[in-house]
């Protein structure tokens, strides 16, 4: 037999038992205390009548029972389902009928709507999360939430009398995602044992240093392979902490950083924009920082120098380092890390991960630093996209006897392995016949100090085949400057900097760009817009 996740994570508590695990809210849990929860948990889920193999839907943001539940269903060796959490009811049927899972643990103050729209076969848990930590916060969530017939309460529920860890091959699935995969449409990604626990264990060698001493806040959720792998179960395989937060926001987050509760933050660029933007994140404090990491979304080098000269001002020699990867591949293929970083790409492959370039029209492999799209092959590759042969045939191709990745994505590889991601191959955009990236501006225009952010995207011109359109959020200052100012000031840098393709037919301002629930930028409210003239 091989070895489940929660196998991997009872290898770390019988190790570090009374390390901290998870802190949430003013609480915490050893190994031990945590070990006791999921085999609570595992016990309600077998008098459920949940049975090995089967997928079990998680629709629940950071909190304790998410931690319980990911790896209770991995010692009975179901599959967890992870959605997110604010995903609405029509589209939550969808998902739980095309999974199969009969089974559905949300909040309580979502569990009423989905009840209205769910077949009666699926049993709906709700969860208060603040039940044990917060009785003023679970008597808000109670009053919000409305009880209704076929929804069950976690914490009534029965358990099963004896308990026998179940122990599935690595090759067994162990984990359904969503995403939107590599061409944009909703599919289920299906992630085994063996690639889960593969990356968990490296994710620990790119952070380094004392167990004890490595405390992840985890602010992107479980639903999220990034948050999952690296900010739990990476961890939670190694004697380390977590640091839960069921919602982000700044000022929980640097609470925990100046009580000294987190050394270590993983995140997509919002959140450390955020975090950059706000007066009292700077002090003393930030020396204890040991390393961060972000990805999930385009990273431009000025918020990467940004976050390193704020750490280097309180004498801590902690760096922000870039990865890449996508959910199909675990979320994490590349990062860059300590002494194997290269400014102006994502680092090398993770051990035991290969990867090719090749050409996007002859479909053959290019030589070093030339453009092409990423193809990944290795451990942590998914199982495949859940009951989509078709798809599956689209995305996977075999090279020398190895399965690998066709990404979809735009970059190249130069002599020492070093990756450098360019673009998401849609929305690579062709102006004049000639093949460029939106990416390219952004970089340029976010070098702007009064420039805060910036997405820019093509669309269509009748003239060029292609245009940009670049939308741009000022800095907010006490001499916060005019928009006819910084349109002009982002006109000139980019002809300065780059090739007069790529001058933006449009500039617009906006107080924020429109984010996912994950902090990642949505495309679509862009693509809205262009049709409506509205987000």
């Amino acid at each position: 037999m091989g070895k489940s996740m929660y196998d991997q994570f009872l290898e770390a508590k019988k190790q570090y038992p009374n390390n901290i695990a998870v802190r949430f809210e003013q609480r915490t849990w050893t190994y031990a205390s945590l070990d006791k929860s999921i085999d609570r948990c595992a016990k309600k889920l077998l008098a459920l009548g949940i049975k090995p193999g089967q997928p079990v839907a998680v629709s629940i943001p950071n909190a304790p029972e998410a931690i319980y539940l990911f790896y209770a269903i991995s010692e009975i060796g179901a599959v967890s389902y992870n959605i997110h959490p604010l995903t609405p009811p029509a589209m939550m049927k969808k998902l739980i009928e095309r999974s199969g899972s009969h089974f559905l643990f949300c909040l309580s103050n979502s569990a009423y709507g989905f009840r209205q729209e769910l077949d009666a076969s699926v049993r709906i848990i709700a969860v208060n999360p603040y039940r044990s930590v917060n009785w003023i916060k679970a008597i808000a969530l109670r009053k919000m939430s409305k009880n209704a017939k076929g929804i069950e309460k976690y914490w009534r529920l029965r358990s099963a009398p004896s308990l026998t860890p179940f122990h599935p091959e690595d090759s067994s699935d162990a984990v359904y995602l969503n995403t939107g995969g590599t061409n944009g449409e909703m599919k289920i990604v299906r992630l085994s044992n063996g690639a889960i626990n593969y990356l968990a264990l490296q994710g620990y060698d790119l952070i380094g240093g004392p167990h004890e001493n490595i405390k992840i806040l985890t602010a992107i959720p479980l639903f999220h392979g990034f948050g999952l792998a690296m900010g739990v179960h990476t961890p939670l395989s190694c004697g380390a902490s977590t640091i839960l937060i069921l919602k982000f926001n700044t000022k929980e987050a640097i609470k925990h950083l100046r009580a000294g509760h987190a050394t270590v933050i993983i995140g997509v660029p919002a959140l450390f924009n955020a975090l950059l933007s706000r007066q009292n994140f700077y002090g003393p404090w930030l020396k204890k920082q040991i390393v961060s990491f972000i990805g999930g979304d385009s990273v431009p080098q000025s918020l990467l120098d940004r976050w390193n000269a704020a750490m280097a001002k309180y004498d801590s020699s902690a760096k922000l380092y870039e990865g890449y990867g996508l959910t199909e591949t675990v979320t994490v293929s590349n990062v860059n890390f300590g002494g194997h970083a290269k400014r102006g790409t994502i680092g090398k492959p993770l051990p035991g991960i290969e990867e090719k370039v090749i050409d996007v029209e002859t479909r053959k492999e290019v030589t070093p630093n030339t453009l092409g799209e990423i193809l990944i092959s290795g451990p942590t590759l998914m199982s495949g996209y859940l009951n989509d042969s078709q798809l599956n045939d689209d995305v996977f191709t075999e090279i020398d006897g190895k399965k690998w990745l066709l990404t979809k994505d735009y970059g190249s590889l130069d002599e020492e392995g070093y990756l450098t991601f360019r673009q998401r191959l849609r929305r690579v955009v062709k102006v004049n016949g000639e093949t460029l990236c939106p990416s390219d501006i952004e970089d340029v225009v976010l070098e702007l100090n009064d420039v805060f952010e910036a997405y820019c995207y093509g669309v269509s011109d009748e003239r060029k085949g292609s245009c940009f359109h670049l939308a741009v959020v000022i800095r907010r200052t006490d001499k916060t400057p005019n928009q006819a100012f910084v349109k002009e000031e982002c006109l000139t840098k980019i002809k300065d900097s780059l090739p007069p393709a790529y001058s933006p037919e449009k500039i617009y301002f906006l107080d924020g760009l429109p984010r996912t629930p994950v902090g990642k930028i949505d495309t679509k409210a862009f693509e809205t817009y262009e049709k409506t003239g509205k987000f």
